[in-house]
């Protein structure tokens, strides 16, 4: 995958898988935090996924 590829890949996670998460986890009174896990062959997404500390406080930055 040729750079602009793989970032404009990255760009489109952020904003189709991490960021709606991360914006609802915000309006719960999470902390501004999300990530995603990608396949390296396909960049396709594993898991995506934001800070659940209000559920529990020791999930302030783990994926879940």
């Amino acid at each position: 995958m040729a750079d602009a590829q793989l970032l404009d890949r990255l760009l489109t996670v952020i904003e189709q898988d991490i960021l709606p998460k991360t914006q609802i986890g915000v309006t719960q009174g999470n902390k501004i935090f999300g990530a995603a896990i990608l396949k390296k062959s396909d960049f396709t997404v594993v898991i995506a996924e934001t800070n659940n500390e209000v559920e529990n406080p020791l999930w302030h930055g783990e994926m879940h």
